[in-house]
């Protein structure tokens, strides 16, 4: 049976930290959004959605209408903010691994005891619970098991909020 995965990119933020919108951020000629991209479909996803034009309140709207905006359903959503473009392709290969596994399981990587980003979320997640407000809290009370994944990828971690922490995340990825 074929298990169909999306990715989002959330890419709608103002980048007010960053100074620009972070979609439109690049580094060694590539934006950040590119970077994911080639990262996503290295690591066996051909299914993305970039969703950097959307007028949301808030990253929980964001992922509500890019899934109310695809054209088919999916088992399961790659949730990937635009501001962690040091991902590597191994991650989510392994991080899709273990969805195809555990379908109905919320996936979260690890790297050396501190979760990070990007995650998976399976479709039977309701997003519309209107009783939170942020993602992190509706998968807390969602009653839906999390799977821990470790991996040894510190770009999990790198979360881009100023230009300088851009190579300070090439660097820590090169030590590799």
């Amino acid at each position: 049976m074929l298990y169909k995965t999306f990715a989002i990119i959330l890419a709608s933020g103002k980048g007010s930290r960053f100074g620009m919108p972070k979609s439109k951020a690049s580094f060694n000629g590539s934006l950040f959004s590119q970077k994911i991209m080639e990262t996503l479909v290295s690591g066996g996803i051909e299914e993305i959605y970039l969703a950097d034009d959307l007028k949301t309140d808030s990253m929980l709207d964001t992922i509500r209408q890019s899934i109310s905006s695809l054209k088919e359903a999916a088992d399961c959503y790659l949730i990937f903010p635009v501001d962690h473009p040091f991902v590597l392709s191994e991650t989510i290969s392994t991080m899709l691994q273990v969805s195809r596994a555990n379908p109905d399981c919320v996936i979260k990587p690890e790297y050396r005891g501190h979760r990070g980003h990007p995650i998976i979320i399976p479709a039977n997640l309701d997003l519309n619970d209107c009783q939170y407000d942020n993602l992190r809290d509706l998968i807390r009370y969602s009653g839906i098991a999390t799977l821990i994944v470790p991996v040894e990828d510190p770009g999990i971690l790198m979360n881009i909020n100023h230009p300088e922490d851009i190579h300070i995340g090439q660097e820590a990825c090169l030590e590799m």
